[in-house]
């Protein structure tokens, strides 16, 4: 804490008097514009009739798109908070530019956020409506924006130029931490010249959690290797399935998906065109039994028209191809005899989707469940159980979580907590500000307490009960030092070591969106395999994992014991 007020006084200090020098400042990240900005790390939304190319004048970035997701720009997450404050310094040449952040930069602290544009005649904070009239086009100019709290001032070739103090108000879209450049809007049109851009901010160091050893499962350049399952085979192998996209995007799944096997506990991996089941799905019988949600449904954009009227969610995947939502069903397939289907309806109108089964799903005795979330027709999530009490002859969907006031729910874990419950850890979106919050089901999934933040940020989360009766939460963290984190509870889950958190990965790069979705499994010797995705200081979404050993129990949870 006196770390981060000396870094937030220092950047008060020194922006009141304009002393503030960047061959001073030691920057987070520089972007020389020697390579495109995918290939240095930064994120990228590329749309259609936009483009970005490399000329002896910088980084030319054109927009001349009006339709939606026309819009070309580029982005990191970075450290910045309201406590700390950032720096953003940018060299631009303006060419044209038709309306609010056509050509501009975006900078979000996860409180509050503005978006500087680069208009023909002047420069203009959009949120704040603050300006101020130069000639961008005439060559290139050294733009610096720096914010701290509510403040935020724009600096125009070393000279104060906007002074917002007080004015650096409004609310950061979904609670983003970010960096972004380009053409950040679809309906407007733009082109500029880049020379650079690097940022600063005041970053708390974390350390690294020191019984963890780092594996690289599938790592190719070109490919976004994404959302890993993790499952125990009966013979004690580790197999996982994730996607190999040719394309950023977690709605365009074309470049299908790869498996990869470990026989040793995570250690080591061989990719494998294999598939199996996983044991926990297979009843007594020899059935194999899937409950889940369809997810999306892959059609040409013909049909539109057709899927607005049903109100479902949808979005554009690939040109001429849109994506909507289905329904619950269930798959049963018996050992000798023909698969079925049993349709089930969704909760909600917009549709469901499914957070990776090896998270979301449950099987004790004749007790099948999985957990969902589904869509309100404004896009508003809630979560939902898809259940079976008969061993999976009949089924029902159950509400688990349904949007609450501001605050909605998706992207579930549940698992048992050895003490009577069943735990459900879920994201949270809007008025929940991406903390996890938690419910609990006494009756088998049937009835759940209402959901209660969990204290802990970040998201996806995953739950897993360890052999000595403690619950361990692993989950994405897509802030500054990104990476994965998890933290133990002793009382099944209700209450969590938040001030012993555990860093299991602090390195990860580029947007936040492309880290995290871990999943956990604890291996005889007692270590924990966490397998996730993340991406590197070469923009390369990768699988990775990492095998580690939990920190002892107190003597209090030695006490309880597991068995409870």
């Amino acid at each position: 804490m006196r770390f981060a007020i000396a870094g937030l006084l220092m950047l008060l200090c020194l922006c009141a008097y304009g002393q503030l020098r960047s061959e001073a400042l030691e920057w987070e990240h520089e972007y020389t514009v020697d390579v495109l900005p995918t290939e240095a790390g930064w994120g990228g939304s590329e749309g259609e009739n936009t483009r970005a190319e490399l000329t002896d004048e910088g980084l030319r970035i054109v927009d001349e798109g009006t339709e939606h997701t026309q819009l070309r720009c580029y982005g990191r997450s970075w450290g910045a908070r309201p406590e700390r404050g950032g720096i953003v310094e940018a060299t631009v040449r303006a060419v044209s530019c038709s309306g609010r952040s056509a050509s501009s930069i975006l900078v979000a602290d996860g409180v509050h956020e503005d978006c500087l544009t680069f208009y023909p005649d002047r420069v203009e904070l959009n949120n704040s409506g603050l300006s101020y009239e130069m000639d961008t086009t005439d060559g290139f100019h050294t733009y610096q924006i720096r914010i701290a709290g509510i403040n935020i001032e724009v600096w125009v070739d070393g000279e104060l130029a906007i002074d917002g103090w007080g004015e650096f108000l409004h609310e950061a879209h979904q609670g983003r931490r970010t960096v972004t450049f380009g053409s950040i809007t679809s309906p407007d049109t733009g082109e500029a010249y880049w020379k650079g851009v690097r940022y600063m901010s005041w970053i708390i160091p974390v350390e690294p959690y020191e019984d963890a050893e780092h594996v690289v499962i599938y790592r190719k350049a070109g490919v976004y290797a994404c959302f890993p399952s993790l499952y125990r085979l009966e013979d004690g192998r580790l197999w996982t399935r994730f996607g190999t996209r040719v394309w950023r995007s977690h709605i365009d799944n074309t470049g299908g998906s790869s498996g990869a096997i470990s026989s040793d506990g995570g250690y080591t991996w061989e990719l494998t065109d294999e598939m199996f089941t996983d044991p926990r799905r297979v009843r007594e019988d020899g059935t194999v039994i899937t409950p889940h949600a369809r997810g999306w449904i892959y059609v040409p954009e013909e049909q539109l028209p057709e899927i607005k009227e049903r109100g479902r969610k949808w979005m554009h995947a690939r040109e001429g191809t849109i994506a909507y939502l289905g329904d619950p069903r269930v798959r049963i397939e018996p050992p000798d005899g023909e698969a079925k289907l049993i349709e089930l309806d969704s909760p909600l109108p917009g549709g469901s989707m499914g957070y990776h089964l090896s998270s979301a799903f449950l099987h004790e005795g004749d007790l099948w469940m999985t957990a969902i979330y589904c869509f309100e027709a404004d896009g508003r999530m809630g979560v939902w159980a898809i259940r079976s009490e008969d061993n999976g002859e009949t089924w029902e969907v159950v509400e688990v979580a349904p949007p609450m006031g501001e605050i909605e729910f998706g992207e579930a874990a549940i698992c048992a907590n050895g003490r009577g419950e069943i735990a459900c850890m879920m994201r949270s979106g809007h008025g929940g500000k991406y903390n996890s919050y938690q419910c609990f089901s006494s009756d088998g999934g049937r009835t759940w307490s209402p959901p209660m933040d969990s204290g802990i940020w970040g998201y996806p989360s995953n739950l897993l009960l360890l052999e000595d009766g403690r619950m361990l939460c692993t989950y994405g963290y897509r802030r500054d030092a990104m990476g994965v984190r998890a933290v133990l509870s002793e009382d099944g889950g209700h209450t969590w070591d938040h001030e012993n958190e555990i860093v299991l990965r602090a390195d990860g790069q580029g947007n936040g969106g492309d880290n995290g979705y871990p999943i956990s499994m604890q291996l005889q010797d007692g270590h924990v395999f966490t397998i996730y995705y993340i991406n590197d200081e070469e923009n390369v979404t990768h699988i990775a994992g990492t095998n580690w050993m939990p920190p002892p129990a107190s003597e209090a949870a030695d006490d309880e014991g597991a068995g409870e």
